[in-house]
C-alpha cells in the first residue's frame, strides 16, 4: 500500500530543508572560522596605512621576507611574478594581489620596500611596520619572524618562512605554496582558490 501524496511531499519538503539549513550553518560556521582569519594594521611602499580590510575582495599571495635577503626571497618573488604573469595572461590576474611583508623593519624602510617591489610584478603591494606590528601579523599567518641579533654585521641575514599563503577574499588563509612547488601546480592552486 503506497504513502498519500501529501505525505511524500512532507518527507521531500523535509528532507530538502534539512539539507538546506545543514548546508547553510556549514557555511555560516565556515565564513566566521576566525581561527584562521588574517588581522594586521601595516604601512605601504607609499607610506599609506593598510590593514586587511583594504585588501580584502581579492585573493592574496602573502610572502613574508626582506629586501637585503640574497637567496630564498629573490628567488620566490620571481616566482610570484611568473605566477602573475601566468593569472594576468588567463584573464585572472586583477582577482589575485601579491603581498610582500619585510621582516626586517629595521633596514627596510617604506622607500626601499618600494624600490625592491620595482623588480617584480606591478601589483605587488610592499608592507612593513613596527615590530610588534610584524609580530602580530605573523602570529596570525603563524609563521616565523626572527628576531634581529644584538650583535648583528652590517650584511646580516634573517631566518624566515620560504611559503606562499593564500588568502581568500574574506582574509582567511586557506592554503600556502611551498617555494619548490612546480609553475603549472601554483597556477591551478590558485585558480581552484579564485
Amino acid at each position: 500500500m503506497g504513502q498519500s501524496p501529501w505525505i511524500k511531499l512532507l518527507i521531500l519538503f523535509t528532507v530538502v530543508f534539512t539539507i538546506v539549513g545543514v548546508s547553510f550553518v556549514f557555511i555560516v560556521l565556515h565564513h566566521e572560522d576566525g581561527d584562521n582569519r588574517i588581522a594586521f594594521s601595516l604601512t605601504n611602499q607609499n607610506g599609506e596605512r593598510v590593514t586587511q580590510k583594504d585588501l580584502s575582495g581579492k585573493s592574496l599571495l602573502v610572502f613574508f621576507g626582506f629586501t637585503s635577503c640574497h637567496d630564498i626571497c629573490p628567488t620566490q618573488m620571481s616566482r610570484l611574478t611568473n605566477l602573475m604573469n601566468a593569472l594576468d595572461q588567463s584573464g585572472h590576474g586583477q582577482r589575485v594581489t601579491p603581498v610582500f611583508i619585510s621582516v626586517d623593519p629595521e633596514r627596510d624602510t617604506v622607500e626601499k620596500i618600494a624600490l625592491y617591489l620595482g623588480s617584480f610584478h606591478k601589483d605587488f603591494v610592499g608592507l612593513t611596520g613596527t615590530r610588534t606590528a610584524l609580530k602580530s601579523t605573523a602570529d596570525r599567518f603563524k609563521t616565523l619572524l626572527a628576531l634581529v641579533p644584538e650583535d648583528a654585521t652590517p650584511g646580516y641575514q634573517l631566518a624566515h618562512s620560504s611559503i606562499v599563503y593564500l588568502v581568500d577574499p574574506y582574509s582567511r588563509v586557506v592554503d600556502f605554496i611551498a617555494l619548490a612547488e612546480p609553475m603549472e601546480v601554483m597556477v591551478k592552486r590558485i585558480h581552484n582558490l579564485i
